[in-house]
């Protein structure tokens, strides 16, 4: 039998703070290993994250952090970019604030495809509670600038079952919100449960659920409609999954439904007004800075290419920031729930760097000290590959971010500025000399 969940979690806190008694007293940590399947085989594209909080005590058992607006970002620690396992099922996931304690857990929550069954330090395997695991992730305590090198986690497919719902003539029920509920009895008979709530079909009529209760017999109903259908009992043993389940509707597919249109008022349509409307949603509206005079825009953007694409293409620039002031007043007017792309760059392989408007660099907010140096040192890398720099809103620190990275590729908003904003300024005529 395994351990309980409780106990291995203060296993793994003593093993990792026997292997880490040596750290210095404060910093950033790092934590990196691979990922391999229950026969040794690496598993490429799981993306791996260590939401960390301050002390070195994990959260009780089931509790999960409280947070209220608006101090609710004041006892997160400034967030490390997760990290998305390659071919050889390496990852590596840096700047860990710490003393912390953090949660090992595969993004997305809840819903990610594999299950975390044990991680190995040193040589020192921890298993987990499957019956825990999947509400929290596995917590664990990091002592100050250590390093944990070579872990090994081990993963599996999650146990799950995956159906599709039909009419009585084969054809799928599309894109329909329906009501699934998923029972379960224990194999030994001592135990049952339920659980489930609305769900959106795919367009092919087929529903994903996972089922964290291990073996048991698991019985699906879907109701559409007021009309319910059921599953017989589906014996599910450990690890395994059903994917073939078929839920057939009474009768026939139903006939697409009559649309009704329903005439807006008259309006009398105004040109100017309109085009000025569709401008301001599509490129945004300037906000003046009352200490330095420029104004700053929120653009969405795919890419930081793009967004640098659409600053040359307004006259503006990817935005420089000079102080803190400056940086608490941008996070202020656009939020901080968002990343954004800033405007540093480097110039030289010798790593000098200067904001995108030329301008030189007064003023830094990096996430640690490791970060930049790794902007320092990406100058060398070549120019097909660039490391760009992303504000991120929660914190206010910068992290290096290359766009192929996931937090490149999570960051689809910029700050652009300008320095001369003139609205409404009538052209001069073609016939006036200039002075």
């Amino acid at each position: 039998m395994k351990p309980s969940y409780f106990t291995l979690i203060l296993v793994l806190i003593g093993s990792v703070a026997l292997l880490l008694t040596t750290a210095l007293p404060s910093g950033a940590a790092s934590f990196s290993g691979r990922v391999v399947d229950e026969e040794g085989q690496p598993v490429e594209g799981l993306i791996i994250a260590l939401p960390s909080f301050p002390g070195d005590t994990p959260l009780p058992r089931g509790q999960r952090v409280q947070v209220q607006f608006p101090r609710a970002l004041e006892n997160i620690f400034p967030p490390p970019q997760p990290s998305e396992t390659d071919a050889t099922g390496a990852f590596s996931i840096r700047n860990l604030a710490t003393p912390s304690v953090s949660q090992l857990k595969l993004f997305p929550e809840r819903n990610s495809d594999y299950e975390i069954l044990s991680i190995e330090i040193e040589g020192i395997p921890i298993y987990l509670d499957q019956r825990q695991h999947h509400f929290g992730g596995l917590n664990f305590a990091i002592a100050p600038d250590a390093d944990i090198t070579d872990a090994e986690i081990t993963v599996r497919l999650r146990m799950r079952i995956r159906g599709r719902v039909v009419f009585a003539d084969g054809t799928p029920l599309r894109n329909a919100r329906v009501n699934l509920m998923v029972s379960h009895r224990d194999v030994d008979g001592r135990g049952r449960g339920r659980g489930g709530g609305t769900r959106t079909l795919d367009a092919d009529g087929y529903f994903v659920d996972y089922v964290d209760d291990g073996a048991a017999y698991y019985t699906v109903a879907v109701t559409y409609q007021g009309q319910t259908v059921e599953s017989e009992e589906i014996l599910l043993e450990d690890g395994q999954r059903v994917d073939g389940l078929v839920l057939k509707l009474e009768g026939a597919s139903e006939p697409p439904k009559e649309r009704v249109v329903v005439a807006p008022p008259p309006r009398v349509h105004d040109p100017a007004r309109f085009e000025a409307a569709r401008k301001r949603e599509r490129e945004g509206m300037w906000a003046i800075n009352p200490d330095n005079r420029h104004a700053y825009k929120m653009v969405r953007c795919k890419t930081r290419e793009e967004a640098q694409t659409q600053a040359t293409a307004q006259d503006a620039h990817l935005v420089t920031i000079n102080g803190k002031a400056e940086q608490e007043w941008l996070l202020e007017v656009f939020g901080k729930s968002g990343s954004y792309w800033i405007g540093l760059i480097n110039v030289s392989k010798e790593g000098k760097q200067q904001w995108s408007n030329g301008e030189p660099v007064t003023y830094t907010n990096w996430l640690s000290p490791q970060e930049a140096a790794k902007f320092t040192k990406s100058a060398q890398d070549s120019d097909a590959n660039p490391n760009y720099i992303v504000l991120v809103g929660t914190t206010g620190k910068w992290h290096v971010a290359h766009p192929a990275d996931p937090l490149g590729r999570m960051t689809e908003v910029a700050i652009l500025e300008k320095e001369d904003l003139v609205i409404g300024a009538p052209e001069p005529e073609a016939d006036v000399e200039k002075p």
